[in-house]
């Protein structure tokens, strides 16, 4: 318990602070892709950026944010977030360029405030929530890079070959993520009932 509390509450807070600030970037940057926002041009470079963020393993984005801002909680949380965040940009951005619009329909900013994100509210929410339950494990296993998540007491019980302690750890690890993904399931099926299908198809184009 002296590990496994602590290691609970650190992935807790690194999934949830990853979770939020990958919304906001997602939110953000799905406008990108979309050429009635960003114009040709302007979503050919968005798709380039939003593939070299969801194509870096996260794990690689906060090593070398590790090495930049030194050994914190920081580096972890905006991998992360860069990760996840142009996932859910990119299943954004590909909804967003189906959706009917009028023949007077604004373009650029106004389009994306005032119609796109509006409409996508329900699909956002479920896809951040449907992000939420991998950003916690992806969090348990930044321990690995020496911040205090269950991945952090798992490594040191394997060293110290003490392995009746790595496989309580390992259960707690599984049944916080057991729980997480219930819940982030209940949630997804109240924000959008009629659209769990299209959510779960985005596992395959993320």
């Amino acid at each position: 318990m002296q590990q496994a509390w602590p290691g609970v509450v650190d992935t807790l807070v690194l999934g949830q602070l990853a979770l939020v600030l990958a919304g906001v970037l997602a939110a953000l940057a799905f406008p990108l892709i979309v050429p009635r926002v960003a114009g040709r041009i302007g979503a050919q470079l968005g798709h380039a950026l939003l593939v070299l963020f969801r194509s870096t393993p996260e794990y690689m984005l906060a090593f070398l944010l590790l090495q930049i801002l030194g050994p914190s909680m920081l580096p972890a949380v905006l991998a992360l977030a860069l990760h996840n965040g142009a996932i859910i940009a990119h299943l954004l951005g590909r909804q967003a360029e189906t959706l009917p619009l009028r023949t007077d329909a604004p373009r650029g900013l106004t389009l994306w405030g005032w119609e796109l994100l509006p409409r996508l509210q329900g699909n956002f929410r479920a896809l951040c929530l449907y992000r939420w339950e991998i950003i916690l494990r992806e969090s348990a296993i930044m321990g690995v890079l020496g911040l205090g998540t269950l991945g952090f007491y798992v490594q040191k019980t394997l060293e110290e070959l003490r392995l009746d302690r790595m496989a309580a750890l390992l259960l707690v690890t599984v049944l916080l993520t057991l729980a997480v993904d219930s819940l982030s399931r209940s949630l997804r099926r109240a924000v959008l009932p009629q659209d769990r299908v299209r959510i779960e198809g985005g596992r395959g184009r993320a």
